[in-house]
């Protein structure tokens, strides 16, 4: 494994930065008031993005359970 890889895995992995990263962006925006008022677009963001990463974990999961019982 490369020495970048293992830095990714140890901080949660690069799903898990992707969530965090946009997440924080999304709210620096909505701070300094570059989004709707209302807070619409950040509800929407926020929410697809957890949403995304949990489906995604989801699928994974499903994948190496499916490879462990095909596995001898």
């Amino acid at each position: 494994m490369n020495p970048l890889a293992t830095a990714l895995a140890g901080l949660g992995g690069r799903r898990f930065l992707l969530a965090v990263g946009s997440s924080a962006l999304t709210t620096l925006l909505q701070w300094h008031a570059k989004l709707d008022p209302g807070g619409t677009a950040y509800t929407t963001f926020i929410l697809g993005t957890v949403g995304a990463y949990i489906a995604g974990n989801v699928i994974q999961k499903r994948a190496e359970i499916k490879a462990q019982e095909t596995t001898p």
